[in-house]
């Protein structure tokens, strides 16, 4: 017998031997299956089991968050395996959580749409507000310079978005009737919007970021922004069906920290989070960056209550659902407030964690 395959068996008795001590060990009576948290020497919970997560996104800077989370590697972080599908807009997208072919997703304000109507849906937090706009071209721009100008005109929009709801809303604000004054058409992607504004088929679009700023690059113009209406509305929240809520809370918990930890990583490091972004908005990065710096659109993990109810009555005044479901019933903030606490725990001294804790008591209590 050669010394190689000698070895060989040392090896393999030695394994075993260990293998063998170590079984012994952790099936000692008392024994608790911890780790040594190596700059306390305390003992630390057991690493969670890995969970996979089907996450539904739109390619749109709104949902920076997941891109810059999966990019950095905070969800390999939280144990979490995440399968990213993208859909061309928020009802699509909200009818995949619905069809359980997806677990979870950041669809405008569709959940709420889709909850009016007794789906059992979940709102648990938030990727961006504000983020819409309505564009033109230029002469058509000037003149639609208010409001109550859109009466007789045709406009483009993508049903259940953000923009199209506050879009309607600021219409019938203004004192024109959404179904006798303006012709809205509803198309499917923003793209599409855009295409329609640009080849004279409608007189205005409303489309979100970054199309607004790709329009704006394309020699368009926009004309308002939807925040300019009704500030610091919510755009895209995330949501999931209440029944794998219910199962499996502690994988939306860790999701909710993943996308923490990515809002974090944009604050201080804008222009790698830019490179993060770019990888799944497939745009100039020029433009994706000026999108990312919009101030008429902010990126928030935060589910906002307060934003939800807002837009939730907005609906019902447009008559967009006619509905006596409490919206309230179908939004569970304690996962992202639980997420976030434990960050800030183990982050006392971090601005960035604390100033969303300042948020979190101002949107949702």
């Amino acid at each position: 017998m050669t010394k190689q395959k000698n070895g060989i068996i040392i090896a393999g008795v030695a394994i075993v031997l260990i293998a063998v001590v170590a079984g012994i060990i952790g099936f000692l009576p008392g024994t608790p299956a911890t780790t040594v948290n190596d700059s306390t020497g305390t003992p630390t919970a057991s690493p969670q089991t890995e969970k996979t997560l089907r996450i539904g996104y739109l390619p749109s800077t709104g949902h920076a968050l997941l891109f810059i989370a999966n990019e950095q590697g905070y969800f390999d972080e939280q144990r979490l395996n995440v399968e990213l599908f993208q859909f061309q807009n928020s009802a699509e997208g909200s009818t995949a959580i619905i069809a359980k072919k997806i677990d979870v997703g950041g669809f405008g304000p569709s959940p709420l749409v889709y909850a009016s109507k007794g789906s059992p849906v979940t709102v648990i937090g938030g990727l961006m507000a504000e983020g819409s706009g309505v564009i033109a071209l230029p002469d058509k721009a000037d003149q639609l310079q208010d409001l109550k100008s859109f009466a007789g005109k045709t406009v483009a929009t993508v049903r259940m978005s953000s923009g199209d709801i506050h879009f309607r809303g600021a219409i019938q604000d203004a004192g024109l009737d959404l179904q006798k004054d303006i012709t809205i058409q509803e198309l499917a992607s923003p793209s599409a919007v855009l295409d329609a504004v640009k080849a004279r088929k409608v007189d205005a679009g409303v489309i979100w970021t970054p199309y607004m700023e790709m329009a704006r690059d394309q020699g368009l113009s926009v004309i308002a922004y939807t925040s300019e209406y009704y500030p610091d509305h919510p755009c895209c929240r995330i949501a999931a069906l209440t029944e794998n809520l219910e199962a499996d809370r502690d994988a939306y918990v860790r999701m909710e920290k993943a996308l923490i930890q990515a809002y974090r990583y944009s604050r201080t490091n804008p222009d790698e989070a830019v490179d993060d972004v770019l990888r799944y908005v497939t745009i100039d990065r020029d433009v994706l960056k000026t999108a990312m710096e919009n101030p008429y659109s902010s990126i928030s993990p935060d589910p906002n209550l307060n934003g939800v109810v807002q837009t939730y009555d907005l609906l019902k005044s447009i008559e967009y659902i006619e509905t006596s479901v409490r919206i309230q019933d179908h939004v569970d903030t304690s996962v992202y407030k639980q997420a976030l606490d434990e960050l800030a725990s183990e982050n006392p001294n971090d601005p960035v964690y604390r100033q969303l804790l300042e948020d979190y008591k101002a949107m949702n209590e």
